[in-house]
C-alpha cells in the first residue's frame, strides 16, 4: 500500500512539473489511463447538525353564505396574527418572539377524543409560513366580492431537534 501511494505521489509531482514546463493539461489523468486505473476520491460525509423538521399543512375553504366566508377571515388573519413578531413596549430595536404552537393528531372512538398514536408526535412549532390563495381555480367571487374559493398553506417548523431519545418517545 505504501508503495502505491509513494508511486502515485511521485507521478503527480512529475507530472506536474511537465505540466508546468509544456503549458500542457490532463498529465495525470492520461497516466491513469495508460496504467489502467483511476483515482478514488475518498468521498466521505462529515455530520454538521440534524436540520429542525418542519410540516406543511393545506386547507381548502369554500365559504357559501357571509357567515363562513367572516369566519375564513378570521381564521386567515389568525394565522398571520400569530406568525409575525411585534416591537416591544418602548423599545423598537427589539422584536418579541412569535406565538409557538402545539400540534396533536387526534381522532374519536365514538366516545372520546383522542391523542391518535399511529402518527408522530410533534414538538412545539412556530409558524414559518401562511400563503393564501384567493384564486385557485381562476377569478370567481360572490356578488359581494368575496372569493368562492380559498386555499392556505401553513407551514410549521419545530423548536427543538429531535434525537433518538425523542423518536423513541413517538416523535
Amino acid at each position: 500500500g505504501g508503495k502505491n501511494i509513494v508511486e502515485d505521489l511521485l507521478a503527480r509531482a512529475g507530472l506536474g512539473l511537465a505540466e508546468t514546463l509544456t503549458s500542457a493539461e490532463g498529465g495525470y489523468e492520461l497516466a491513469n489511463k495508460i496504467f489502467q486505473r483511476a483515482a478514488n476520491p475518498y468521498m466521505e460525509v462529515l455530520f454538521q447538525s440534524v436540520p429542525m423538521r418542519t410540516f406543511s399543512y393545506n386547507f381548502t375553504f369554500a365559504p357559501k353564505d357571509p357567515d363562513e366566508q367572516q369566519q375564513v377571515r378570521d381564521i386567515i388573519k389568525l394565522f398571520r396574527f400569530h406568525m409575525a413578531p411585534e416591537l416591544r413596549a418602548g423599545q423598537s430595536r427589539f422584536f418579541t418572539l412569535p406565538s409557538e404552537f402545539d400540534i396533536h393528531y387526534m381522532f374519536h372512538d365514538g366516545k372520546s377524543t383522542k391523542q391518535n398514536t399511529w402518527y408522530n408526535k410533534i414538538a412545539t412549532c412556530v409558524l414559518t409560513g401562511c400563503n393564501v390563495d384567493y384564486t385557485p381555480g381562476g377569478v370567481n367571487s360572490h356578488a359581494d366580492g368575496s372569493p368562492v374559493k380559498i386555499t392556505m398553506g401553513l407551514t410549521f417548523q419545530e423548536t427543538e431537534m429531535i434525537t433518538k431519545d425523542h423518536i423513541v418517545d413517538g416523535f
